[in-house]
This record gives structure tokens, sequence and C-alpha cells, in this order.
């Protein structure tokens, strides 16, 4: 496999301009063809010469052209991210912080994110193009329904595909998620264990599995409880969620029996505090308030954070797990999988914490 190149020789390379493919092989003293293997993994290259031209890449300053790797591994190193044509969608600070995990991770791992936005009724065509001129190797898909037509599409294409939540069929495909219900259902049996039997809960879209698994959880511990959901109030928010948490929680308030208000997103929880103020109610008092805290970086909760109950995990934390999970099937060639990204709970002094140390139910346990 070591074919000699006669023309050049080592030491005949400067630094400090383009170095070329053909002047790595001629500083080496190896081909063209060689040089490519070694730097692309192939296993027919033995491990000295490879670490002979990685050394050699590295010190010369040598990137690789990206449109010839192309022809050869027929690889491109993109990632197509297609978003809906929803202009709110980019403000929202959920999403900002996926991206900002995912542009980390593809940095780190050497891709490029190719993100577009598509109307409804274009979104299958925009997946249908990149597929058949093959312009990303793999797919982020976010905000999964029950029976998605894009993963419905993936499967069928046989293409490398990550998804940011899940639904029935995660086993077939790689995915990354925050434990929607079991975070949820310990947080309403903690609420429930602490006394409170009229419970406001302000969730997100519930269209979106996320936000469905949340109120099935929910109700599911009250049941177990054995208080059932009688005196639980459910109160959606359209996606994004945006600055609805104020609204709906003043709604919620309009029960003067309501004790505790449960929240799907730290942002809205915030919103829903000074709602409580301005109502002339005290948090802890005489209103508990536990929310799911996703750590947006944007938002300031020191001033608030000692009179919340909050579960949190990071979004950016997940966003990177997208383009490592991406990675693992398009780099390592292994099967998808899932991963839970991990979350922690945060409960104030004076409660009674020791719900947590329950388990969900056995046969919910995998619940989605």
């Amino acid at each position: 496999m070591e074919k000699k190149n006669k023309k050049a020789g080592p030491g005949t390379v400067k630094t400090g301009r383009n170095v070329t493919i053909k002047d790595l092989a001629g500083e080496l003293g190896l081909s063209i063809t060689t040089i490519s293997r070694a730097l692309s993994g192939y296993s027919d290259v033995g491990e000295k010469t490879r670490k002979r031209v990685e050394d050699a890449a590295s010190r010369l300053g040598y990137r690789p052209n990206r449109n010839a790797q192309r022809l050869v591994t027929r690889r491109t190193h993109n990632i197509g991210w297609v978003q809906p044509d929803n202009e709110r969608k980019f403000l929202d600070p959920h999403f900002v912080e996926v991206m900002a995990g995912v542009l980390r991770g593809a940095r780190a791992l050497n891709y490029d994110i190719v993100m577009t936005s598509a109307t409804a009724d274009h979104e299958m065509t925009t997946y249908d193009r990149y597929v058949k001129d093959n312009s990303v190797d793999g797919f982020i898909v976010d905000l999964p329904r029950e029976g998605d037509p894009r993963i419905d599409y993936l499967l069928e294409a046989d293409r490398p595909f990550v998804v940011h939540g899940r639904e029935s069929r995660h086993p077939r495909y790689g995915w990354v998620d925050v434990d929607n219900y079991g975070n949820f259902y310990r947080l309403a049996r903690l609420l429930a264990a602490n006394g409170h039997r009229k419970i406001a809960f302000i969730n997100g879209d519930e269209r979106f599995i996320y936000a469905h698994s949340r109120r099935r959880a929910v109700e599911d511990a009250l049941n177990d409880f054995g208080i059932g959901t009688g005196g639980l109030r459910v109160y959606n928010s359209l996606h994004p969620m945006g600055e609805v948490g104020f609204k709906l929680t003043t709604e919620a308030l309009r029960d003067g029996e309501v004790t505790a208000l449960l929240y799907s997103s730290i942002l809205m929880a915030i919103e829903g505090h000074n709602a409580v103020v301005r109502a002339g109610r005290t948090v802890e008092k005489d209103i508990a308030i536990a929310t799911m805290d996703d750590v947006l970086h944007y938002l300031d909760i020191d001033h608030v954070a000692d009179s919340l109950t909050f579960v949190r995990s990071s979004l950016q934390d997940a966003g990177l797990a997208l383009v490592e999970e991406i990675s693992r099937q398009c780099d390592g060639h292994n099967e998808p999988s899932g991963m839970l990204v991990p979350s922690t709970f945060h409960v104030l002094p004076d409660w009674d914490a020791s719900s947590l140390e329950l388990p969900v139910p056995e046969e919910r346990a995998g619940e989605y």
C-alpha cells in the first residue's frame, strides 16, 4: 500500500502557504492514494504510516479539500437541520440553547450545520432534495410528534438521523431526550407529598410529544398517589413557549384554592412568579412553585431561585449530544442509539423530599 513517490523528497515543503495533498505526498515520499486513505482512516493503511501522515499534516498545516474528499469518500461532513418557516421559533430561547450546543459539537467534530426553513407544505420536499443530491451526511430532527412524517421518510430513505425527543419507533433511530415522563412524575408526586391538592400545571404545546408526555406523567402521579386529578388544572401555551407565563398564571390564580403551580419551563415560571406577586399572594407561604429548568443562559434566576423547586437538565448538553450521535453513526459506522440527558433535582430545604427516593413505577420507567 505504501507506494513511493520518487519525484520529491522530505523537507521540500515550506510552511506558511496552502499545502496540498500532492505536497504532503512529496514530503513523505508516499503516493497521493496512500496519503488520502491514511487521512480518511482506511484500515489497509498501517498504523505507523498513518501516524507519519497525520504528524506531517499537522506540522505543515495541511487542510483537506472538502470537495475533493467528497468525491472519494462520498461524505460531506454536513448535517441538515430543517426548521419550520416560523420567525418566532428563531427567537425562542429554548431553541437558541439547543443550537448553541449543536454548533459547539459540530465545531469539535469537524461538521458544518446546513440549516434551512421550509413551510409545512414544502418540508418533506426539502428533506427529499437533501437526500437525493447527497448534500448532507445526516439530519437532526426536533420537536417530534407521534407518527412524524419526517421520521417516516428518513427511516425509509435509510439515512443517518438523530431526533431531539422520541416517539414510539425510537428503538429504530438515534435520539437524545430528557426524561420528560420521569421528571414530571416526580415533580407532581413531590407536590402531592407536600400536601398540595389543587395544582395548576402550565404546560407546553401538547401537539408535541414532550408536552403530551409531561401531562400524562402528572396525571399518573396524582392518580398513583391516591388523590386523583380532580384538583388538577392544565393550561397550555402554543409553541414556542413565549411570554405567556404571566397570562396563564394570572388565569390559574383566579381559582383561590390553587396552592401549587407546576411549569414546563423556567421561562414561564419566572413570569409566573411575577404574576403571583402582582396578585398579592406570596411564593412559598401560600403558593408553591415547581418547574423544569433547561438552563437558559440569558435568563438570570438568582433573585427567585431560593423560592423555587426545580429539575434541571441542560439543552446545550442535549445539542452537543445530537451531533455526537450523528458522528457515531457516520464516522464510527455504529448502529443508532439513544441517550437521556442527566437531570438533577433542587428542592427547597423545608420541603419533604423523601418521595424523590421512590422510583417511577417499573412498568412506566421507560415512558417518554
